[in-house]
């Protein structure tokens, strides 16, 4: 779940205790950071982060919460609140005794001022609890607040990392492979990789028919951010086009295609894809309707094919 700015300054009272404060602050202090250069105050915040980083990696519990205001907040992603130095700092002696070998790294994606004495940070996390193990990342916000002349950190709030494209296809790389299915009308095989950055599958189909290939097929599957739904963009040799969204049912997909034949006719179906095991699914076409002719049901059974000896 994504919190927006407004939602982390709801979070708390004290979020907005620390805008009054500073809107207090002498006006002397406040033109004086008015004269300040932008990109002076944005350097002093990265600072402020590396030496974050430094002194996480240290193990320096005492240290870390000096770099908060006395009255700030931790809030985790279950919303859970450490409010306070003291509580700050126990909090990260329990981490480093947990996990002595524990390191992080820390990526800013924005710093954002609000006036002259606020400014909120955005990142990403990367910790790894103990060397050789599996990273644990996560995103945060940070409110930095400038009081006597420092940058200090406000409100700190982790947030749940959303899932990226590949995280959310490994729900079909099971389809990665090369497949076969053969009838009387022919034999199809599929070949489906990961592209190169894994955001998408990448499917190439063969269509052989009395001996010869009749036509070639680009598919290309990946996460639609729009509809939160897989999306099959489609490309064939005849130059026809076509696309389908992806629904999950109790037994596998229901795929909803609509395609643009090199003619101009349309074409569209209701395609079932259900596994059957590691090596084999069942696919079947309903619905299916080319130009004003209604075509019968399909059902086909698909084979994975073993690996080619080396």
């Amino acid at each position: 779940m994504k919190k927006t700015l407004c939602s982390c300054f709801g979070l708390s009272l004290l979020a907005w205790s620390i805008w009054a404060a500073v809107a207090q602050e002498p006006a002397k202090t406040a033109k004086k950071v008015a004269a300040a250069e932008p990109n002076k105050q944005e350097a002093a915040i990265r600072e402020s982060v590396a030496q974050f980083v430094k002194t996480y990696n240290a193990h320096d519990a005492k240290a870390l919460a000096e770099l908060f205001l006395p009255e700030a907040q931790v809030v985790d992603e279950d919303d859970n609140t450490i409010q306070g130095r003291a509580a700050i700092e126990s909090l990260f002696a329990d981490v480093f005794e947990e996990t002595p070998q524990t390191k992080i790294e820390v990526a800013i994606e924005s710093i954002r001022f609000i006036g002259t004495a606020l400014a909120v940070e955005t990142g990403s996390t990367t910790t790894t609890p103990t060397a050789g193990e599996t990273p644990e990342r996560g995103r945060y916000s940070v409110l930095h607040v400038l009081r006597d002349g420092k940058w200090s950190m406000g409100l700190v709030r982790d947030m749940p990392v959303e899932p990226s494209h590949r995280d959310h296809l490994q729900a079909l790389a099971w389809l990665v492979g090369d497949w076969i299915d053969e009838s009387r009308e022919g034999i199809v095989k599929t070949s489906c990789r990961w592209a190169d950055n894994e955001s998408f599958l990448l499917q190439e189909i063969t269509v052989r028919q009395a001996g010869r290939d009749t036509m070639k097929i680009s598919q290309r599957i990946g996460w639609d951010p729009l509809t939160k739904r897989f999306k099959t963009w489609m490309f064939d040799s005849e130059g026809g086009y076509g696309e389908s969204l992806w629904t999950p049912t109790e037994t596998g997909w229901l795929n909803k295609s609509t395609s643009v034949h090199s003619d101009g006719s349309t074409a569209s179906a209701t395609n079932h894809i259900e596994p059957t095991g590691l090596d084999y699914y069942m696919f079947r076409s309903v619905d299916r309707i080319v130009g004003n002719e209604v075509l019968p049901p399909v059902e086909v059974h698909v084979v994975r094919q073993p690996p080619q000896p080396k």
